[in-house]
């Protein structure tokens, strides 16, 4: 079971789940997360992470990746906008996993505070206060894991894969291999994953699954609901 919650620009999920297997995707912001039990192994392009109880796992915006859980696992995750984190140096966060209690209990406040509904002020000062313990942590020890930069561009999600490949002048097929080769995903599965973050945004304004379905231009109402859930472990009805 998956609850999700939206407060100002900032998310949470909190998930007790069994087995869940989230495709290829990336973030366009941070990705905080939190296993209270169980694991959750996270696969990059050129690395596989497992993340296990009482630790903290942190992923840059951008970065491809996947994350599976096998068995009975508790965690609660917190997408955070990168514009809070302007204050801090290029790829000063990366890839982190830790278990600085510090660092954990900051997240954990953050995290009851968007629950709560605190103050965007208040927001900010803790989000700040967890950059610092950041910064501590970096200088006291090498815990960051550098992965390929598999940073996905930018893409217009109107255009078709020819002519997206008529504008970079290769053929269809070497574009579709080499954007797979160097972001970890296919330009469907991009648009797929493009397609479930609207669905997300058009369902937290009331809209009807059906409708959404058809205004995504998904094939039918059942693909609609498996990609959806594939992508956030919850069906479009349960999260609406």
């Amino acid at each position: 079971m998956v609850g999700y919650k939206k407060y100002l620009d900032l998310e949470i999920f909190e998930g007790e789940i069994s087995s869940h297997e989230y495709p290829w995707h990336f973030h366009n912001c941070y990705t905080f997360i939190l296993v209270e039990q169980g694991s959750i192994s996270y696969e990059f392009q050129d690395k596989s992470i497992v993340v296990k109880a009482d630790e903290l796992f942190i992923i840059e915006p951008l970065k491809v990746h996947r994350n599976v859980i096998s068995e009975h696992t508790v965690y609660k995750a917190v997408f955070i906008p990168q514009e809070y984190f302007k204050g801090l140096e290029k790829n000063e966060i990366v890839i982190l996993q830790v278990n600085d209690s510090k660092l954990i209990d900051g997240v954990y406040s953050l995290f009851n505070q968007i629950k709560l509904k605190y103050r965007s002020k208040q927001l900010e000062e803790t989000i700040s206060q967890i950059c610092k313990f950041i910064r501590d942590i970096r200088n006291e020890q090498d815990v960051v894991y550098h992965t390929s930069r598999s940073i996905v561009p930018r893409v217009n999600y109107d255009s078709t894969l020819d002519e997206l490949a008529e504008a970079a002048h290769v053929s269809k097929f070497h574009f579709q291999r080499k954007f797979k080769k160097d972001y970890g995903l296919t330009i469907g599965q991009l648009k797929l994953q493009e397609k479930t973050i609207k669905a997300k945004d058009l369902l937290q304004n009331g809209r009807l699954s059906t409708d959404v379905a058809y205004e995504l231009g998904f094939f039918d109402q059942s693909h609609f609901i498996k990609y959806f859930k594939k992508m956030w472990a919850i069906t479009p009805k349960k999260f609406r």
